[in-house]
């Protein structure tokens, strides 16, 4: 059977899988394209030897999902920022913040996105992203940094 025959067949399963473990921190359209691809890189991975793809895929589909929501949401929750002279690790903790804040502030100081740009990507006004942004930004100082 060719990859393409195995994905559509296995596709339903991918599908029960990602809205299983689907939360609301996840963009649904990046959560189910990257499903899709992970779904493609199990069948290609697949030893036949060492048994049945169904068995296989059921487990293995599952586990690949979950740890790459955690990656994911471990990545929103916080970013570290690395200083350019001594390198000292510095986690600032995203978690206090709105989806939409946290958005917001990964396009403006981490994808270095403009005010304009960001507005403009995440189809806001500039106001809207200046309003984000200041509410974050004092949301950020009242919680603790960690080192």
């Amino acid at each position: 059977m060719d990859y393409d025959t195995l994905y559509l067949a296995y596709k339903p399963l991918l599908y029960k899988y990602l809205h299983l473990l689907y939360s609301k921190e996840l963009e649904w359209e990046d959560w189910k394209q990257q499903g899709e691809m992970i779904l493609l890189e199990l069948i290609k991975r697949h030893d036949k030897s060492k048994g049945f793809l169904s068995s296989y895929l059921k487990k293995s589909l599952y586990y690949e999902l979950l740890n790459y929501k955690r990656k994911l949401i471990s990545k929103i929750d916080h970013f570290e920022i690395f200083p350019s002279e001594n390198y000292e690790t510095i986690r600032i903790n995203l978690s206090k913040l709105s989806k939409r804040e946290k958005e917001v502030i990964n396009l403006l100081y981490f994808a270095r996105y403009s005010e304009r740009e960001t507005a403009k990507y995440l189809k806001i006004s500039r106001r809207s992203v200046r309003t984000y942004k200041k509410r974050a930004l004092r949301k950020l100082r009242t919680t603790k940094l960690h080192s």
